[in-house]
């Protein structure tokens, strides 16, 4: 699988997607210069799309999932929670990103914080692209390490023909605080 990862950063969501399903980035789209630095020491040969407000997703290659872990400054309890008036709120780019690429899999991280603000939106410009999903609260601890740090990870994938009828199931379940799976995702035991 083809990966393209917006809002890079250092990487971190897609070594994860990576060890699970494996795959091969195509694209990174990080305009930080230390983040630049760090991808082209560790991707060399992996084009960096650099600033995904300005990117042109016409030219970008094709891919079957689409990362980001899009800045959470906008809706982290420990800010000033602006949300969509915060000049770094960049959600509707990274849409912009899913509706131009349409990847068969987007898979997103943020802070939990955005459950009460912002996460609505998401979830409805997902489901007018055609996705449908699934989002769970995971923290570091929750898999060893030794401090809290938790985040909201959202999975969502294009709907099938059965799915189109789940598409505004969506908005029901971003009230809940508790992870939930949405229709068409059953956790595995």
């Amino acid at each position: 699988m083809r990966i393209g990862s917006a809002c890079t950063g250092y990487g971190g969501l897609d070594q994860a997607v990576q060890a699970v399903l494996g795959g091969t980035l195509a694209w990174v789209a990080d305009p930080d210069p230390g983040a630049a630095a760090l991808l082209a020491h560790h991707y060399p040969d992996v084009p960096n799309l650099g600033d995904i407000t300005i990117a042109d997703w016409g030219q970008a290659e094709a891919v079957d999932i689409i990362t980001a872990g899009y800045p959470c400054q906008p809706f982290s309890v420990a800010g000033n929670r602006e949300g969509a008036s915060d000049e770094r709120h960049i959600w509707p780019y990274v849409a912009e990103a899913v509706r131009a690429v349409r990847p068969r899999y987007v898979y997103l991280e943020n802070v939990p914080g955005h459950l009460s603000l912002g996460f609505g939106r998401v979830v409805a410009d997902l489901a007018a692209l055609g996705y449908v999903g699934s989002w769970r609260c995971v923290r570091a601890s929750d898999v060893g390490a030794a401090h809290r740090r938790e985040r909201v990870f959202i999975l969502a994938h294009l709907a099938d023909a059965q799915g189109d009828r789940y598409r505004n199931a969506w908005a029901l379940q971003v009230t809940h605080r508790t992870p939930r799976v949405l229709p068409l995702h059953r956790p595995r035991s």
